[in-house]
């Protein structure tokens, strides 16, 4: 009896012990290929290597339970297949859990134009750490760590660095493969300039803000309000610096698209003297949801 105990207890072990970082849902869409049976079987085969391969990859050396796996979805639209070759765009989400409520906050929400890859039917993804093996698992992988660092980084102050650099390591191996997304001549929002500006010293307060705004702001919010809300006040004034040193950033775009509505939400029961500074700071951080934002001011 007492042998049977512990071996389930090592198997339990081992399983825990192996457990994952990260709990990803995957869809596929192709609206404008043909419907047919080859094109569905294909793109059967690749949700199931990508699922395969986000959730079933030891992303770091820790260990993981169940409820604190990052919750993520990836949604891939494919325009265009030759062969085994496909052109894509990939939107890549990331949420983590606010204390004590049953709330998820966004973290990443990113839209990738830049997404070319081969995939043979019922192959697995191959990743290879310091070595570039494809695009699909480079672009897959660099989104992995970088959705696995950004969370570190909401639970303490830049505890996601190690993650990002990989991150990074990632976009330096595969620059040499010519494929668009890799290189700092492409487009300001591609992966090389998202992971290089949010490890750029110029960046500093945008990693201040996501701790300060997450751990000291939402998570306490729970417990006292008006404290939460202040904190998230103070939080957001660093992007101003941010803002200054690098008008127009990438990182600065897919914040307020990760958090323009919850923002809103936060500030609908605040005082008047947050809303107000709050308006004032993001109608110039982020003028393109002005219309959203002005929902704060009719709410008093």
């Amino acid at each position: 009896m007492n042998k049977l105990v512990l071996t389930v207890l090592i198997v339990i072990f081992s399983l825990t012990s192996k457990s994952q970082e990260i709990r990803c849902q995957v869809d596929i869409l192709a609206p404008t290929l043909k419907n047919d049976a080859e094109n569905t079987q294909i793109f059967d085969g690749l949700k199931k290597s990508i699922y395969n391969f986000m959730n079933n990859t030891k992303w770091t050396s820790e260990v993981f339970k169940g409820h604190e796996k990052i919750e993520s979805s990836i949604l891939i639209t494919i325009s265009n297949r030759s062969g085994n070759s496909f052109t894509a765009k990939i939107q890549i989400s990331s949420r983590r859990p606010i204390y004590n409520t049953n709330y998820n906050s966004t973290v990443v929400s990113t839209l990738d134009n830049s997404f070319d890859f081969v995939y043979q039917l019922n192959a697995p993804v191959l990743f290879t750490p310091g070595a570039y093996t494809n695009n699909l698992s480079s672009v897959l992988a660099f989104y992995a760590n970088y959705m696995i660092g950004m969370d570190y980084d909401t639970y303490g102050l830049e505890e996601g660095t190690k993650y990002l650099l990989k991150a990074q390591q990632i976009v330096n191996m595969a620059q040499s493969s010519g494929q668009a997304g890799w290189s700092s001549s492409g487009k300001i929002n591609n992966r090389y300039w998202i992971i290089e500006n949010i490890l750029n010293a110029q960046f500093k307060g945008m990693r201040k803000c996501s701790y300060e705004y997450h751990r000291l702001g939402l998570d306490l919010a729970s417990e006292d309000a008006k404290i939460g809300v202040s904190n998230i006040t103070k939080a957001l004034v660093y992007l101003q610096q941010v803002h200054e040193n690098k008008p127009g950033s990438a990182n600065m775009k897919l914040f307020f698209v990760a958090k323009v509505d919850e923002i809103v939400n936060v500030y609908s029961e605040a005082d008047n003297v947050n809303k107000q500074t709050i308006f004032n700071l993001v109608r110039r951080l982020d003028p393109s949801n002005i219309q959203k934002y002005q929902q704060i001011l009719k709410q008093r």
